[in-house]
């Protein structure tokens, strides 16, 4: 699995986490590591400086019950792409749509 941290391979540098409507911190995961890359430039053209990191498949648990937080998994040909209210924030900080 894949996931997105502010330094390549140390999760504990800080992992990329966004708020569900609930309000819990959740990881997306991904199966490929393209996948991971796509939507890590995606976060980068509004600010993001982060970098993928490969972590095993069975500690994607342990990690996010360590984190208390959720964590989704997407699968390969999965669409993800950053939630727009991250976008608009983000353009807003780079006087995009002032």
């Amino acid at each position: 699995m894949f996931m997105l941290t502010k330094i390549e391979g140390e999760i504990e540098s800080g992992t990329y986490a966004t708020i569900d409507d609930d309000g819990t911190p959740c990881v997306q995961f991904f199966v490929d590591k393209d996948d991971a890359m796509t939507y890590n430039v995606q976060l980068s053209a509004v600010g993001y400086d982060l970098s993928v990191t490969e972590t095993p498949d069975d500690s994607v648990d342990k990690i996010c019950d360590l984190l208390g937080y959720a964590y989704t998994v997407a699968e390969p040909g999965d669409l993800v792409i950053p939630k727009l209210e991250i976008l608009q924030k983000e353009l807003e900080n780079l006087d995009y749509l002032s």
